[in-house]
């Protein structure tokens, strides 16, 4: 006999203690959910910033079998739990090959917006608009030796050039300070004010702009509890921020976020001096990776030595919003399929800030 399947919308605050043991149970089983952004905790911090949160409850015969957790926007647009702050999402589920075409329509929403879901979840992968990107992964779980080895096995031109730059910074006349678990609001107000002038200069969507981020960053920066935190981590030259990187962690899984560094101390590699000295000190804290994200990005590919997939686009059901969602894709698909060069690009990336914006404004 089949296994009857069922789908409701609930409020995360709505959830029984049995759901949410369920929610744990699951994550806990599967190194894949390991990253923060599967935790529970970090559905109830974005629930408490944004009141669009909710969680796709999927049961199986009466018993829980899935959890999605997601934003539900005003225009019938689902997107994943943190809006653009959601590197990474999917089902915390021990059954990844769930179908959640006829789910999604029995709980009511037409479209499931999705940028970063795991590429081994079936659904994802069946709607996605393109092959998966490598989500890049520095694995610890070796230790950090072992995770300097493989950088160096990769790329032993890159690690020297870093070596060179860490050598520079320690045979500067300066006093160098790294702090892996910077305590100091001032350092984090400072990282913030860093990061907002990078985005007006480099004319990059500013996602510190709507109020309910910047309580996130708060709220995760003030919890002390290790199944979710937020971790900032400086490097100070005689008093000076050099570099800051703020993320958030898991008891396992530290997710990189936020990093910046000041333009006077460039030269110097402060960034990767502090990336590498967090690695080193969170591999013996009982972080086994740190999640970095997708992206073509040479730091990210000389730090990491392994990774995993993720997929971009939609489950859609027939609606006005979907037929909306629909040409903007095909746009971006007649436009990429044209002899226009870069330009072929825009359409593609004007959608793609545009779908930011409005999950930054619950849209």
């Amino acid at each position: 006999m089949s296994p009857l399947y069922s789908a409701d919308i609930v409020r995360i605050d709505a959830l029984t203690a049995r759901q949410r043991a369920a929610w744990n149970a699951m994550r806990s089983s599967n190194f894949a959910l390991a990253s923060p952004y599967f935790a529970l905790e970090f559905a109830e911090v974005m629930a408490a910033a944004r009141n669009d949160t909710r969680a796709l409850i999927v049961s199986r015969n009466g018993s829980p079998a899935a959890f999605l957790p997601l934003q539900l926007s005003r225009s019938g647009v689902a997107r994943p739990v943190g809006g653009p702050l959601g590197d990474h999402h999917g089902l915390v589920t021990d059954t990844p090959d769930i179908d959640l075409d006829p789910l999604l329509k029995k709980a009511g929403f037409g479209v499931f917006a999705y940028n970063g879901a795991l590429a081994d979840q079936t659904s994802f992968l069946k709607h996605c608009d393109g092959p998966p990107e490598i989500s890049w992964v520095s694995d610890l779980s070796r230790g950090y030796d072992a995770f300097i080895a493989d950088c160096t096995a990769a790329d032993a031109k890159a690690m020297r050039n870093i070596r060179a730059r860490q050598r520079k910074l320690d045979e500067l006349d300066a006093d160098v300070v790294i702090r892996i678990d910077d305590r100091r609001p001032e350092a984090l107000q400072a990282l913030i004010d860093a990061k907002r002038d990078q985005y007006r200069r480099t004319h990059a969507l500013d996602v510190f702009s709507v109020p309910w981020t910047l309580n996130v960053i708060d709220t995760l920066f003030e919890r002390t509890d290790p199944a979710l935190r937020g971790l900032l981590s400086t490097l100070e030259i005689d008093g000076q921020l050099a570099a800051a990187h703020f993320g958030m962690r898991s008891q396992t899984v530290l997710h990189y976020w936020f990093p910046v560094f000041w333009p006077d101390h460039a030269k110097l590699g402060p960034g990767l001096t502090l990336f590498l000295d967090m690695a080193r000190s969170l591999a013996g804290d009982g972080i086994t990776a740190i999640h970095l994200g997708p992206g073509e990005y040479d730091f990210k590919r000389r730090l990491s030595n392994a990774g995993f997939g993720v997929v971009t686009g939609q489950i859609r059901q027939p609606s006005l919003t979907t037929s909306l969602i629909a040409a903007g894709v095909n746009l971006d698909r007649f436009a990429r399929s044209l002899p226009l060069g870069r330009f072929a690009s825009w359409p593609g990336r004007a959608i793609r800030r545009l779908d930011k914006w409005a999950a930054m404004h619950a849209l």
